[in-house]
């Protein structure tokens, strides 16, 4: 196959976020399409390497024919839609029934939907339908990463300040090698929705930020096992109502096409939702820390684009390339 072919399909291939299935199919029948095209521009007098480059230059731009190959390709069957929310309908209900306090309920639901997220991702091609469950596969050590390391900070500064750790010796050593752990794990996974399309490394964050402040609170308030359960049950029907929210969101984006549109959904629901959170909680927040918290989720929520655009510089300079080495020599952040 000449050059040119191939440098088009891989440009093309880079930027089609697709299942590796479908991918390495749509890039077969884009071959196909350019070898009968150039077969027929031979039939007409053209030579090979002339009729190729013209059936390249056809073609469109690789940016331009992913876009349009994303948008065609990438909705969800219903099937995968369905599945995709079970998850968020199942947290509404224990916010909804009151039963978020009943901790070994919790942690079986918890320990099935790591179950079903890890026999999906076993297979080595997830479906569309397990990023969602990915959200909450990950929040446990996510939020228990961020709690140790507030409670390594705490006892840091104790440390330092009286000459003396509030909890024992042992459990400080014990979580100074849980957090590099825990964020290895996290790490790991988001590395691999990356080399997928870090839109669905931002659909399978969307809990986070709610869960997070969540439990925060829930610490702040005395921690998890206190007896504080009737003041927080007051927020119950908003964080039932978010998690709704949250399916419905997901469900959107799932059947969506436009990576555009997707981009948005997340962005506006996430700021709805976020100043919806806030006006629940049992204690007053200014318009300053509503807008900081909208950020600082909304930055959380986006970063996986930084990540994997990071990711791809470093392997163009592995393979010796600029980010601008294509054919048409253009990046495309809304298929990139």
């Amino acid at each position: 196959m000449p050059f040119e072919v191939t440098n088009y399909l891989y440009a093309l291939a880079r930027r089609l976020h697709l299942d590796p299935a479908e991918k390495d199919e749509i890039i077969m029948e884009l071959e196909a399409h350019l070898e009968d095209k150039a077969a027929e521009l031979e039939s007409q007098g053209m030579d090979r390497d002339s009729a190729m480059s013209r059936a390249v230059e056809e073609m469109g731009a690789p940016n331009t024919v992913a876009r349009g190959m994303y948008e065609v390709h990438s909705p969800g069957v219903w099937r995968d839609v369905l599945l995709a929310t079970i998850p968020h309908f199942l947290l509404a209900s224990l916010f909804a029934l009151h039963l978020w306090s009943q901790y070994f309920l919790v942690s079986l639901l918890l320990i099935a939907i790591a179950f079903v997220t890890w026999r999906n991702w076993k297979a080595g091609n997830p479906s569309k339908w397990s990023y969602s469950w990915m959200g909450y596969t990950l929040a446990a050590p996510a939020i228990s990463w961020l709690l140790a390391l507030i409670t390594l900070g705490y006892g840091a500064w104790t440390l330092v300040t009286t000459g003396q750790l509030p909890f024992s010796t042992i459990l400080f050593l014990l979580l100074i090698g849980y957090v590099p752990f825990s964020m290895w794990i996290m790490a790991s996974v988001i590395h691999k929705m990356l080399q997928r399309d870090w839109l669905l490394a931002s659909l399978t964050a969307l809990p986070f930020p709610f869960l997070t402040s969540w439990v925060l609170f829930l610490n702040w308030q005395g921690g998890l096992w206190s007896d504080h359960s009737e003041r927080m049950q007051d927020s119950d029907t908003a964080r039932a109502l978010i998690f709704l929210a949250m399916a419905v969101t997901t469900a959107v984006f799932l059947k969506v096409g436009p990576r555009l549109l997707r981009i948005g959904l997340l962005t506006v629901s996430t700021s709805i939702l976020v100043a919806i959170t806030a006006a629940s909680l049992p204690v007053s927040l200014g318009a300053t820390a509503v807008v900081l918290m909208i950020v600082a989720s909304l930055t959380f929520l986006l970063s996986p684009a930084v990540l994997e655009s990071k990711l791809e510089r470093r392997r163009l300079a592995a393979e010796g390339q600029g980010p601008g080495d294509t054919l048409d020599g253009q990046i495309d952040w809304t298929t990139d």
